[in-house]
Parts: structure tokens; C-alpha cells; sequence
């Protein structure tokens, strides 16, 4: 894994409370957003569900994951599936089963396959003005947030075969006790989207600061 220099953004002293009363009160000029943006971010057709986000909240980028998490999570099945195969086909004993072995290792894999295809499909990366989301699941879905206030590192991290394919994993990481650390993985143009989420944790930081005062 080569992880790329870390990103410390600037500390903000507001809680989530806060800054949710902040920006309902002016949320143009929290979000940084300017009115030509905000139009066009209305009429933008949305990933997430709308009853997922925060009163004035505005959502400024929207990710799926790449379908090589598909493949990677496929992996150990796979392995394992292909190791059957090469058994049966170099063991004389089992020649008798080999068919039989073959049809039922691909039927494996690809059910393998299709489910993390879907689960990858039901993966959602969500950067707002004040949050960052991660939407899964397809039948029960589960959301996990962070405030950007509370983001005290953040990274993108690549293993070579990633950068081959040229993914990677933002991570995000708090000083909160209840929330150490979340994920986006397998993320195209990972240092792209990274520069841009640091853009607006610090702009969401400043204008918080800036809204308090001293």
C-alpha cells in the first residue's frame, strides 16, 4: 500500500450542531456555492436520497465506486473456485467428477460476481457542503457520516495494482472518539476527487470560523 503525503485541512471549533444552525441561517454563503451553482445543483438529477440530508444542505459531489471493487471482493472466492478446477483437471481419480466440478466452480464465481456487482451498485460516495456520506446496501441500507468540521486528516492511499488500473482509497480521519475513520474506496481519479473534498472542508471550516467569530 503506498499511501500519498497526508492533507492535514485547517481545525474548525464548531460542532455539527452549530454549523447545521449556521448554514440553514445563510446556506450561500456557508456552502461556498455560488447562485448559478446552486441552480444547477437543483436541477441535477441526485443519487441520494433527499431524506438523508440535513435542512439546507447542499450536495456538491456524488461518487459510485469503480467495478473493480466487484472483483476485488471476488477475489478470495475466486481463488478458491479456480483452485477446485485445476484439482479436478490434474488428478486422474477425479477425472470422473470434473465436469460436474467445472460447471459448478464457474456458477460460483459468477454468482460471486453478481452479487458484489450489485453491492457495488448500491454503494454511494456523497460530498455536501458540511458532510461526507457513505450510502450501502441494497435491501438494508446503511448511511455513515462525517462532518467536516470534525475531519482532522485526510489521504488517498494506493496499493500498485490500483494505481495500474488508476483507483484508490480516500481516507478520512476525526479526532472524535464516537467516529475514528471512514473509507471511500476503489475511487477513480482518487487524487482529483481528494484536491476537491479539501477544498471544501476547508472552506466549510473557514467560513464556520468566520460565522463565530473570535
Amino acid at each position: 500500500m503506498v499511501a500519498q503525503p497526508s492533507t492535514k485541512p485547517k481545525s474548525g471549533r464548531a460542532g455539527t450542531d452549530g454549523s447545521a444552525r449556521l448554514a440553514a441561517a445563510d446556506p450561500h454563503r456557508m456552502s461556498g456555492s455560488t447562485p448559478d451553482e446552486l441552480q444547477d445543483d437543483a436541477v441535477r438529477t441526485r443519487i441520494i436520497s433527499p431524506s438523508l440530508l440535513l435542512p439546507a444542505e447542499i450536495v456538491i459531489l456524488e461518487l459510485k465506486p469503480s467495478r473493480w471493487l466487484a472483483v476485488s471482493a471476488s477475489l478470495p472466492v475466486m481463488a478458491v473456485a479456480l483452485t477446485l478446477v485445476a484439482l479436478v483437471c490434474t488428478i486422474d481419480p477425479l477425472q470422473s467428477v470434473r465436469q460436474p466440478a467445472v460447471i459448478i466452480s464457474m456458477w460460483i464465481i459468477g454468482l460471486r460476481l453478481a452479487l458484489a456487482l450489485l453491492q457495488c451498485l448500491g454503494r454511494t460516495y456523497v460530498l455536501t457542503d458540511r458532510r461526507i456520506l457513505i450510502q450501502s446496501g441494497v435491501f438494508n441500507v446503511v448511511v455513515e457520516a462525517m462532518g467536516l468540521e470534525a475531519i482532522e486528516t485526510t489521504f488517498v492511499a494506493q496499493a500498485m495494482a490500483q494505481r495500474v488500473v488508476g483507483i484508490g482509497t480516500i481516507f478520512f480521519r476525526s479526532a472524535s472518539p464516537g467516529r475514528e475513520s471512514l473509507a471511500w474506496e476503489h475511487v477513480r481519479n482518487a487524487k482529483e476527487v481528494h484536491a476537491r473534498v479539501v477544498v471544501q472542508i476547508d472552506r466549510w471550516k473557514h467560513n464556520l470560523s468566520s460565522m463565530e467569530g473570535p
